[in-house]
């Protein structure tokens, strides 16, 4: 990218700067075995002109006239294997003019790699590439204000190595290296005195000889032994393998420097070994902030590559969290943590603390986290977030990332935030409800072997039998919780955005569950988020309880949870919504013997483990938690595995029912008959005994859909599973085929009937009992079915309508799976065509086996390759020139507003300054006035003297 779109305002300035570009080359990689050698060469599209050029090569302690440089032989016996240059190391040294900020004085690297043939044969060039010195087009940018002695840009990244053939103009790829590049000015050292010469001696001059190529490179070798230092053993982290070309790789340099602190002592102490607080949820937890406040709830998790201490002893961290306020102030206002059991650079702590800011200065607040060293407290590493980057309710899961010199990776923290306000939000798809409350108790029983404390996370899960299928019974288990990367010490807003939608729930972690053998929580979890609540208490919806072991999430490199050791699972969907919103469960309901599933604990009855837990529909803003219940156990139970009576049924975990609770008083819908086992999908409850001939109300008892899978169509009878569960039959008790089709049994079905008791009525078509509908005369009965016709006419006319709605949605659906199945499938040629390219890749060795059609059809498919692509690349580049355009046009509208601005400021700067000469005018013109009439009041009193005087002066001389 040259200057042309460049804007210069952006570079440095440099027209009349000496620079030096330092090339250090790390490793190499070529692919095909051989010796090889790199010639590095400074290229420029204005001049070819280098003699005022200088290089200075790997232990050469002066700089020479030439503008390229060789490095020695590699030998590439593996073709997966690195190798590394001994010679490694060249400056080049730019005069003024060299680099200039116009469209012409592009410089570039020019580093071509060649094979060092057998004594007497010439050496054959496999491959070149090149790197922008200057102006730099893309990563990384250059600085423009930088300090003297500071580099305009110093990073690590690959070069592909690619050779041209002739015959097609195609590039082939011949190997890659890994290099570290630095731009820096040449500053010159000015000596504070002049240095004191001694007298000259007379010496005499010897001219160096002439060494032969093969002492000087014997020299260099013993140079490079000798000021090379000695090789650091580092291990092979994931991002020193190849990822590809153009890849920037973090790798620490020779022996790195000690790290830096951040230089300051805290006033904060750590808790006492007896404060046990924050591991536990404290009775006074609250759901919202207290009036006039903005609560942070923090869980510190733990914390990686943490710095030594001054001395270079292992610290002993623990963290603190506290406001930017207090922080500048260095007042002792922060909650901590306890220390770490032991001196470490990877701390795990798992406490929650909380910091509570004013409402009206919360917007402006900032969010300062510290781990700092015990009994030093000395700072190690400081983090803050701005509150107003932080949405409210929702729980995040970070891993703050700070850069410190000397910590390739940077030091991390591992944090979930959570910041609160005075009341809840409230959203259009919940308005009876604000938020799901769900507290999490203990494990029921204890367990027979503990692995450690466990921490529990809960999600609400829009489908959980996807879910369940791709998450939870996968081996390994995928299900987990990411941590977001922020990085420090200024991170983007975008960092902190919230996703809107999430098949996997938002997930909400606790502190680790204790004892080990009985783990005991008592965490609250609170479901306000927008979309937890617009799938609330849908058919497939359910809350997801994920139990992890805490000893196994942090490590010596990160903190990360995944495979859950157990799950469990309570269903949200109508039913449970009924549940809730019952006048007894307004103080909440207590679930008991939820169970484990998918795991390998077991108590100590050798059974599966249950946990019990607390589910309450939140209706006002400022709620207070369940945990400051006292009277739990009084709380109303909800059964989620009834055993009815007369039939036996498996009590899966996937199949979790709910038994409503009916008045007891209300008699005239109980059922004596018995529940029946079935085989077949659609099955009939026997009707009651009737008296007399009526329409009676009927429940059809049917079996529930299986869940549908992801690209799954519903079956053929999923519309009939949607209509209603009751009907009306007519039955005549006076007819025997009625009689006998009542009490008829079908072979797989089992009833026991019961005798009604003697008081007990009946409800018949709209409520009306048996025995008054038994005295009615006929006509009376022929009103009624008319009307239960009548009925029945207008709820068919409403599945009619409701099916043709449902046939709609279905052509729909069918529209977008047939554009979702054009789109896959235009994606499979692009890989096919992919595919077929890079099998057309070819070496040149491969060439001797060939034939000449083979050749040639190989040669087409490439071109027809490189065509498509170089439209597709023409495509790119168009795009990107309206992108720029559009970027253009903005700059300059910025700039435009920024003009406006200026000016407007100035308008309102000499407005303030008229008013306050209008001001001082004011002042003037009372003053004038207050003067004239002192005048007028003098003139007066002078009058009077004058008139005195006259009188005096008549008396004297008569």
């Amino acid at each position: 990218m040259s200057l042309s779109v460049m804007d210069a305002s952006t570079l440095p300035r440099v027209n009349d700067k000496a620079l030096e570009f330092e090339v250090n080359i790390k490793d190499a990689q070529f692919n095909l075995e051989g010796k090889y050698f790199l010639r590095l060469s400074v290229q420029s599209l204005h001049t070819k002109d280098y003699s005022k050029i200088k290089i200075k090569e790997s232990g050469v302690p002066y700089f020479e006239n030439r503008y390229e440089g060789e490095t020695d032989t590699v030998a590439q016996k593996e073709s997966t294997a690195m190798v590394k240059f001994k010679e490694k190391q060249f400056v080049f040294r730019l005069p003024k003019g060299f680099c200039m900020n116009d469209k012409n004085h592009d410089v570039h690297l020019l580093v071509e790699a060649f094979t060092r043939p057998k004594i007497g044969a010439k050496g054959r060039k496999v491959g070149e590439g090149k790197f922008a010195i200057y102006p730099r087009p893309n990563a990384p940018r250059i600085k423009v204000n930088v300090e003297p002695g500071d580099d305009f840009y110093n990073y690590t990244d690959v070069m592909s190595l690619l050779r041209t053939v002739s015959t097609d103009s195609v590039q082939m790829h011949c190997g890659r290296i890994r290099c570290t590049y630095a731009l820096r000015e040449v500053l010159t050292v000015k000596p504070k005195s002049p240095p004191k010469t001694p007298p000259k001696s007379p010496v005499k001059k010897t001219v160096p000889k002439q060494k032969s190529p093969e002492l000087r490179e014997k020299d260099d070798k013993n140079r490079t032994n000798r000021l090379e230092p000695p090789p650091t053993n580092r291990t092979i982290t994931p991002t020193d393998s190849w990822g590809g070309d153009n890849v920037s790789i973090n790798v620490p340099a020779t022996p790195p420097l000690p790290p830096q602190l951040e230089g300051r002592k805290i006033p904060e102490d750590p808790l006492q070994d007896k404060d046990r607080h924050s591991f536990e949820i404290s009775k006074s937890y609250r759901h919202v902030a207290l009036k006039g406040k903005e609560q942070i709830d923090v869980i510190l998790h733990g914390a990686s590559n943490l710095p030594t201490t001054p001395d270079g002893q292992l610290p002993v961290p623990f963290g603190v969290v506290k406001s930017k306020t207090d922080d500048d102030k260095n007042v002792k206002t922060g909650a901590s943590t306890h220390t770490s059991l032991r001196p470490t650079t990877a701390p795990s702590w798992e406490e929650l603390v909380t910091v509570n800011f004013e409402e009206k200065s919360a917007a402006d607040e900032v969010l300062t986290i510290i781990a700092a060293d015990h009994p030093s407290k000395e700072m190690l590493v400081k983090y803050e977030i701005p509150l107003s980057y932080l949405q409210p309710f929702h729980q995040y899961h970070l891993e703050l990332i700070k850069p410190v010199k000397g910590i390739p990776n940077g030091v991390k923290t591992y944090v979930t935030i959570t910041r609160k306000t005075m009341h809840l939000p409230k959203d259009p798809s919940s308005p009876d409800y604000l938020a799901l409350e769900a507290t999490l108790r203990s494990v029921q029983k204890p367990l027979q072997t503990a692995k450690g404390p466990l921490i529990a996370v809960a999600r609400v899960i829009p489908d959980y039998y996807n879910y369940k299928n791709n998450q939870l019974l996968t081996n390994p288990r995928s299900a987990g919780v990411t941590m977001n990367s922020v990085t420090f010490p200024n991170p983007h807003p975008s960092s902190f955005s919230v996703p809107p939608r999430s098949m996997h729930g938002y997930p909400q972690i606790s502190l680790p569950g204790r004892p080990d053998v009985q783990p005991e929580w008592n965490h609250p979890y609170l479901f306000c988020e927008e979309r937890d609540k617009a799938t609330m208490f849908t058919p497939s919806a359910a809350l997801v309880l994920e139990y992890y072991e805490a000893s196994a999430a942090m490590s010596d490199q990160f903190w990360k949870m995944v495979s859950p050791v157990g799950f469990s699972a309570v269903p949200l969907d109508k039913d449970m919504y009924t549940e809730l919103t019952n006048n007894r469960a307004k103080q909440g309901l207590r679930i008991d013997g939820v169970p484990i599933q998918g795991t390998e604990y077991v108590t100590i009855e050798g059974k599966q483990p249950t946990v019990g837990m607390i589910l309450r529909l939140i209706t006002t803003n400022n709620p207070d938690s369940m945990v400051s219940t006292s009277n739990v156990d009084n709380l109303p139970e909800l059964n989620l595995f009834p055993e009815p009576q007369g039939y036996y049924r498996t009590a899966s975990p996937d199949i979790m029912l709910i038994t409503h609770t009916d008045d007891p008083t209300n008699t005239t819908m109980q059922d004596y008959s018995q529940d029946i086992t079935v085989d077949s999908q659609v099955l009939m409850e026997p009707v009651r005994e009737p008296v007399g001939p009526a329409y009676y109300l009927q429940k059809k008892v049917k079996r529930p859909m299986s869940p549908i899978k992801d690209g799954e169509m519903p079956p053929y009878e999923a519309v009939e599973t949607v209509l209603p569960e009751y009907q009306y039959i007519f039955v005549d008790p006076n007819s025997q085929t009625g009689q006998r089709t009542t009490q008829t049994q079908s072979p797989t079905i089992r009833v026991r009937h019961q005798a009604p008791p003697a008081d007990t009525t009946m409800p018949g078509a709209y409520g009306t009992s048996i025995s008054e509908r038994h005295r009615r005369p006929p006509d009376d009965l022929d009103k009624t079915s008319l009307s239960v016709m009548d009925h029945q006419m207008r709820e068919l006319e409403n599945y009619r309508s409701a099916v043709h709605k449902m046939g709609q949605d279905i052509l729909a659906l069918r529209a977008q799976i047939q554009e979702l199945e054009g789109n896959n499938s235009q994606l499979r040629r692009d890989l096919a065509n992919y595919n077929d390219a890079s099998k057309l890749m070819i070496e040149s060795a491969e060439l001797d086996g060939m034939t000449k059609p083979e050749i040639m059809s190989r040669y087409a498919g490439l071109k027809q390759t490189l065509h498509s692509q170089t439209n597709d690349v023409k495509a790119y580049k168009m795009k990107v020139q309206a992108l720029q355009n559009d970027l253009i046009k903005k700059n300059d509208a910025q700039k435009n507003y920024l003009h406006m601005t200026h000016q407007f400021n100035k308008q309102k700067e000499q407005l303030l300054r008229m008013q306050e000469k209008s001001a001082k005018w004011k002042k003037v013109e009372e003053t004038c006035r207050s003067q004239e009439k002192v005048i007028e009041k003098m003139e007066k009193v002078l009058e009077r003297q004058h008139k005195d005087r006259s009188k005096n002066q008549k008396g004297m001389f008569l």
